[in-house]
């Protein structure tokens, strides 16, 4: 590509250096973006397989959380 007149060898070169700079860049930004995805997708099969495991309806019993204890009432029974 030729240099138009009004633009100098040294800002044409300068150009072509941050044009490369920022290509370089994006091409960081593009596979951690993969990476992050990738990671994503891990985490959430792991997630999935977990919850998997815990529909199981002995595992199901087992993280069922135990019922607060009710104190009795306080009034007695008059035989009614």
């Amino acid at each position: 590509m030729e240099r138009p007149p009004h633009v100098k060898a040294t800002e044409r070169a300068e150009d072509q250096r941050r044009r490369a700079e920022l290509d370089d860049l994006m091409a960081q930004l593009a596979d951690r973006e993969v990476q992050l995805e990738d990671d994503l997708i891990a985490a959430y099969d792991e997630y999935e397989l977990d919850c998997s495991r815990a529909l199981k309806p002995e595992a199901a019993l087992a993280c069922r959380p135990a019922r607060p204890h009710r104190p009795a009432s306080r009034r007695r029974s008059r035989g009614r």
